[in-house]
């Protein structure tokens, strides 16, 4: 028989401590509505900033290309007129030839068949006649030198080389006192070859421009003129001995001529003291359609 104390003592069920309900998780980090909007303003902000760079990284892109385009467009225009202007040229050179030259011949001839019958039995008349004689060589030589300068004659026939050769011999008749001097490279006609017409013509003229601000502005005693023709590329550079850049004082117009034929050609030509004095123009222009030989005839 069990006890009353033993009764009493019997554990009964304790209740039991629970803790305070805990917030929902979501509620222990909830932002605050102004964080939430200032937030949302912000990213809003960083969008339209990122929209707005990428709009401006395509405008840029869009006027590069079309500079690109445009600088392209200019160049082949360039070299379009470049090579119709070379041929109106030649046509102009052959159509002084045909009418001028030929007049002047037939000038001559006229005149001195009259001063060799008019010799003996009018000897005034006679001296008139030689006159008209002496104009007409002159007429004949001032032709002939209009022509060289509008299509040179050895470029016509033989290239460039040729065409330099002869500009060289041409200044070392008129002024002995100068040396003048032809590099090239590769060396010979033959290995050389031949390049497009108008690239040639333009080299020339480059060339002869050089030439004539060396020996009439730059008091020159020696001119060296290099030709090197490398992977579709011709370069050329005049150096001559006179006292440099600073003692010119005339020549604008030449440098900007030398310039503007260069860049016709989509090449460049650059003007600098040398560095043993004297001046040196370089000059490079492509090679478009060269030959490694010259053409059989």
């Amino acid at each position: 028989m069990t006890s009353a104390r033993e009764q009493s003592g019997a554990s009964a069920p304790r209740p039991e401590c629970k803790p305070a309900s805990a917030a929902p998780e979501h509620a222990q980090h909830a932002v605050p509505a102004s964080q939430q909007l200032a937030h949302q303003s912000t990213s809003a902000s960083l969008d339209r900033a990122l929209e707005r760079t990428r709009g401006e990284r395509d405008d840029a892109l869009r006027h590069s290309l079309e500079v690109e385009r445009q600088r392209d467009l200019g160049q082949e225009l360039a070299l379009r007129f470049e090579r119709e202007f070379e041929d109106e040229r030649r046509a102009l050179a052959q159509s002084i030839q045909d009418e001028l030259g030929q007049h002047a011949v037939a000038i001559r001839t006229i005149a001195a068949t009259l001063e060799s019958r008019l010799a003996g039995r009018e000897p005034s008349l006679a001296q008139l006649a030689l006159m008209m004689v002496r104009s007409a060589d002159a007429l004949s030589a001032s032709v002939r030198a209009a022509i060289h300068r509008i299509r040179p004659e050895p470029l016509e026939h033989g290239g460039l080389l040729e065409g330099l050769r002869s500009l060289l011999a041409e200044w070392g008749s008129r002024r002995q006192a100068v040396r003048f001097e032809l590099l090239v490279e590769p060396a010979g006609d033959v290995a050389f070859g031949l390049g497009a017409v108008f690239v040639e013509a333009a080299a020339w003229r480059i060339v002869a421009e050089a030439v004539e601000n060396a020996v009439e502005h730059g008091c020159a005693g020696t001119v060296v003129v290099s030709v090197r023709r490398e992977a579709g590329m011709l370069t050329l550079q005049v150096s001559d001995d006179g006292p440099g850049l600073a003692a010119r004082r005339t020549e604008g117009a030449g440098l900007r001529a030398m310039r503007e034929r260069a860049l016709a050609c989509g090449g460049s030509v650059t003007v600098a003291n040398g560095e043993s004095g004297g001046v040196e123009v370089l000059a490079c222009l492509p090679w478009p359609g060269g030959t490694a030989s010259m053409p059989s005839n």
